[in-house]
């Protein structure tokens, strides 16, 4: 079996007296054993069954430390403003999903090692491809 795709879509994070929503646009099947990873930054990834996961952008700083501190998020499935379907997940705290808000520190320390085996000029060859395509993969 291959390694599922993540996919990007859009999302915002609200408070509630019950805790922390994740409105997402998207409209698919029924979720069969949800769960959200996160690591405390910038993003998380919602996985709706064993072959579905979304890639959670842009989470606002005032919500984190919420996410981290409860077992459940409510996620609601929406096209616009209309809710398909909503359901609570488990909060599956991670160390570390690598993404754009990490990528740079990321990129740098494994560039230094390359440095040392490779030498610089062939390395920064490559480092400068590879981070157009990163950027360009981020953007569609």
């Amino acid at each position: 079996m291959s390694d599922p795709e993540i996919k990007k879509i859009s999302s915002e994070f609200f408070l509630s007296v019950e805790g922390v929503i994740a409105k997402i646009q998207l409209k698919s099947d029924y979720v069969f054993r949800g769960a959200f990873f996160y690591d405390g930054r910038n993003q998380a990834i919602l996985g709706r069954n064993n072959k579905d996961f979304y890639l959670l952008k842009s989470i606002p700083p005032i919500i984190r430390s919420k996410i981290l501190n409860s077992p459940m998020i409510m996620v609601a499935e929406c096209s616009g403003d209309e809710i398909h379907q909503a359901y609570k997940v488990n909060v599956i705290k991670v160390d570390e999903i690598p993404g754009e808000d990490t990528f740079e520190e990321d990129y740098q320390k494994y560039f230094e090692k390359l440095d040392q085996m490779y030498g610089k000029d062939r390395v920064n060859k490559f480092k400068q491809t590879a981070l157009q395509m990163w950027r360009k993969f981020i953007s569609e």
